[in-house]
């Protein structure tokens, strides 16, 4: 100890050190914000990002994606199938299941065997398509602007997966639940889009995907932010 006493005695007699050791310093002081700026990127890449689990894990059995829109909440009947084979696609992509079956497939079979006073059972409805599990889907807003506002598109739907050839419910367990509450919201669109049919069908295109893939990800893990992808979404 008494060595470096000593030691800073002689140092601090010397102008020259004295100015190096203020430029040190001052350099130690502008480095410091930008290094602890790195410690959350490197704990990213260390660690990972932050993941939202499964909530529930499907049988790998065939499976059929049946979107429901009794109330018309959709412009066009083409989005329901949009929404259903994404969820679909995603899932066997995922390889969380085999075989599916289209949602146009079970659209075809409720508009033609069912009416509003007189609802197909969801299993009856699979088991006409030949599908052991059914992902149902009833979207229950879909709006490409909210009104009065911006023009930020987003949909909701509740969702539940029912077992067909036991007839029961699989997810949520609780049958007082109507369905896992499932919401996808875009970043603002561009106001030409709206000028026209053909954009604001993609608008609504681009949503339908989008709640598709939210729905997907309800029976995988996923990471809460994608980085690089979903450019013009909101997570």
């Amino acid at each position: 100890m008494g060595v470096l006493r000593s030691h800073r005695r002689q140092v601090s007699g010397h102008p020259k050190v004295n100015r190096l050791l203020l430029k040190m310093a001052t350099l130690a002081i502008l480095v410091m914000p930008v290094a602890c700026n790195i410690v959350t990127p490197v704990a990213y890449i260390l660690e990972g990002p932050p993941s939202n689990d499964a909530q529930f894990t499907l049988p790998d059995r065939k499976t059929v994606v049946f979107v429901d829109d009794r109330k018309n909440v959709l412009s066009r009947t083409q989005l329901r199938t949009a929404i259903g084979d994404k969820v679909a696609g995603d899932l066997m992509q995922q390889e969380l299941v085999s075989e599916t079956i289209t949602t146009r497939d079970a659209v075809a079979v409720a508009r033609r065997d069912e009416n509003m006073d007189n609802p197909l059972p969801i299993s009856e409805i699979g088991e006409k398509v030949g599908a052991e599990v059914v992902i149902y889907v009833r979207v229950t807003s879909f709006m490409i602007a909210e009104p009065g506002g911006n023009p930020i598109p987003n949909a909701t739907a509740m969702v539940k997966v029912i077992d067909v050839t036991n007839r029961a419910r699989l997810f949520p367990e609780d049958k007082e639940n109507p369905g896992i509450s499932v919401a996808s919201q875009m970043k603002e669109v561009s106001q030409d889009l709206y000028q026209s049919t053909t954009g604001r069908r993609q608008i609504e295109d681009k949503l339908a995907d989008e709640l598709g893939n939210r729905i997907a990800k309800v029976f995988y893990k996923h990471e809460k932010v994608e980085l690089g992808k979903g450019m013009g979404v909101r997570k």
